[in-house]
């Protein structure tokens, strides 16, 4: 049985409440590195992983570094785990989270599966915007890759909103995306928040298995982040 550890990236710049434009280039906080850390810490003590996996972004890279210099002979890929990119007109400038919030309201609120919020011949790239649709896709290739995966124990250091999907996807017997299926992911967002740094365990059998999932939080105890922060 396979074991997938789920790793949310340490406190970013964004998170923290600062300015930021593209969102591939987002860097760690000081108390995000002191979560890597202390992810490292926890992954030596309770598990040996074969397999790391980060997406493009810097902040996810950051997260897992103190990992691959804990197990230095490890394998390690990157894969398009990045983060729900459906806000590209606002990268043109520095902006903050609370900058951003009435259109992020409103986009939750429209809620159309389809809708980029990009020209159509916008070059695609990991820091351009996708719809919903687009998203979902995305997060059923990379979960139809871990099902398949022959390591024994993989850690994925990702970013909310995917490692959410990945949870609701696994959750959905089918899925029909409407603007209604996109609101029911954002209420399984808001209803599961998932820490800078935190963990959830998924194991399962074979691919048509349900996922066993574990969050495991203990390893941020001591530095007592702020667990609302987006």
């Amino acid at each position: 049985m396979p074991t997938i550890l789920l790793i949310r990236h340490g406190e970013s710049q964004s998170n923290a409440g600062l300015p930021t434009s593209n969102p591939k280039s987002v860097e760690l906080t000081e108390l995000g590195k002191e979560q890597a850390q202390n992810v490292a810490d926890f992954l030596k003590s309770q598990f040996h992983p074969d397999l790391i996996v980060t997406s493009a972004y810097e902040r996810t890279k950051q997260t897992a570094l103190p990992t691959k210099s804990t197990f230095r002979h490890i394998f390690e890929e990157e894969w398009p785990i990045h983060e729900f990119t459906y806000l590209s007109s606002w990268h043109k400038a520095p902006s903050t989270v609370e900058d951003r919030r009435e259109y992020v309201r409103q986009y939750w609120e429209f809620s159309d599966p389809t809708f980029r919020d990009a020209p159509v011949s916008e070059p695609e790239s990991e820091s351009k915007s996708e719809s919903f649709e687009q998203f979902i896709t995305r997060v059923q290739a990379v979960m139809a890759r871990l099902k398949s995966t022959t390591y024994d124990t993989v850690a994925v250091f990702s970013h909310q909103q995917f490692i959410s999907a990945l949870l609701w996807l696994s959750q959905q017997n089918r899925l029909k995306l409407c603007p209604d299926t996109m609101r029911k992911f954002k209420e399984f967002l808001a209803l599961h928040p998932m820490p800078n740094g935190g963990i959830v365990q998924v194991q399962f059998k074979d691919r048509n298995d349900k996922w066993q999932i574990k969050p495991i939080f203990s390893q941020l105890k001591p530095l007592e982040p702020a667990l609302t922060r987006k």
